[in-house]
């Protein structure tokens, strides 16, 4: 619609999760470490939370196409209101396991066969989960149960759970206390502040090939930031509609005055943006509220840890590409020494030949003279 008259060769703003066009703040950055953090350390349980919209699923989708399918066998869960049993059938579905449907036992034994047979390939079977929160608990003890299929040194499923922030209450029910303590990894995405917003439309917009990324005007950024509160897809939301109008109205440079009659039209039809949730509170009487037991002071440790595990993932990542380096040196050096030996052995091949060349000459030119001596009457003792 407004694609041409702004100089766009596709829409900017979508609430499609497209990778292509995942920015990387701060958060969604630290966000990615840990994911690739938890993946390389074989860490086994990894969750990611954050508000609606905040961009966990375009992560997530980014993440699947960096990863190599030929070290990674990849199952993606994105329906996740199902029973413990048609769970099951769902993952079997996603890796192409052939089984009895009937049969829960041999549902199991067939993801059992099909991870084994995954590690001795010598690839990650990975299993994401999205829109977890809304997994029931029986559905969760499942989950539990595939994380118990391991070898003594290594997991052989990698379960990735990302869900808004009220999944952390129903992993904190003590009833999957057993499921939390496997949890080696988690971060929390928070919106975007101000300047990230600017950014992220920007960004959007380069990568929609505009002519001219400079379309919303600062008072449009501070407008949609306000109104957006920095959540992703309420300002693509925001953006897509602002352009809309824009496009109406022939104006090049979208204000704020665009941006709040998209708001305040909006809201006459009866329809809001969102309100953004809060981060779980996690203090002693709302963890009893829904069934938790975690507190406020325990709240804080487990900040402070996600903050030593990020510090620890990002020397581990440092580590990784030392030691790969290291080893691409080493088969070079490797690869250096294999040619030395073989110029060596030629090396002494030709000495060799060239010794027993010369010997053999000296030995004939010693019976030549001898010849010559006897021939002359010189064989004779010498005084």
């Amino acid at each position: 619609m407004y694609e041409s008259y702004y100089g766009f060769h596709e829409k900017p703003f979508t609430t499609l999760p497209d990778p292509e066009f995942l920015y990387f703040s701060s958060q969604h950055e630290l966000a990615f470490t840990y994911l690739e953090y938890g993946l390389s350390s074989q860490a086994g349980f990894i969750v990611l939370t954050g508000e609606i919209g905040s961009g966990k699923t375009t992560l997530l989708h980014y993440l699947i196409d960096k990863l190599d399918p030929r070290t990674a066998a990849i199952a993606f869960i994105f329906t996740t209101n199902l029973s413990s049993y048609d769970f099951l059938i769902a993952v079997a579905r996603e890796w192409g396991i052939e089984h009895e449907q009937s049969d829960k036992a041999a549902l199991y034994d067939a993801i059992n066969t099909f991870l084994v047979d995954q590690y001795a390939k010598r690839k990650q079977a990975i299993l994401i989960i999205d829109e977890a929160q809304n997994l029931p608990f029986e559905t969760l003890e499942e989950v539990r149960m595939l994380s118990n299929l391991n070898d003594t040194k290594r997991p052989l499923l990698h379960l990735i759970l990302s869900g808004q922030p009220n999944l952390i209450h129903r992993l904190n029910n003590p009833k999957l206390e057993q499921l939390r303590q496997r949890i080696s990894v988690h971060y929390h995405i928070n919106p975007l502040d101000r300047e990230e917003t600017e950014h992220y439309i920007k960004h959007r917009l380069t990568k929609a090939s505009a002519q001219n990324n400079e379309i919303f005007t600062s008072d449009a950024f501070d407008r949609i930031y306000e109104y957006s509160q920095g959540i992703p897809r309420l300002i693509n939301l925001i953006c897509d509609l602002s352009l809309v109008y824009g496009y109406a109205e022939q104006i090049r440079s979208v204000d704020g005055r665009i941006v709040d009659m998209v708001v305040q039209d909006r809201k006459r039809m009866g329809l809001h943006f969102g309100a953004m949730m809060q981060v779980p509170d996690v203090s002693g009487e709302n963890c009893l509220d829904n069934d938790t037991v975690q507190t406020a002071v325990w709240s804080k440790k487990y900040r402070e840890l996600c903050e030593n595990v990020y510090e620890l993932a990002r020397l581990v990542k440092k580590l990784l590409e030392i030691r790969d380096d290291v080893s691409r040196h080493q088969q070079e050096l490797q690869q250096i020494y294999q040619k030395i030996r073989k110029l060596e052995a030629r090396c002494l091949a030709i000495c060799t030949n060239k010794a027993s060349r010369l010997s053999s000459s000296e030995n004939r030119i010693s019976e030549g003279e001898k010849y010559d001596m006897q021939a002359h009457g010189m064989t004779g003792t010498m005084p």
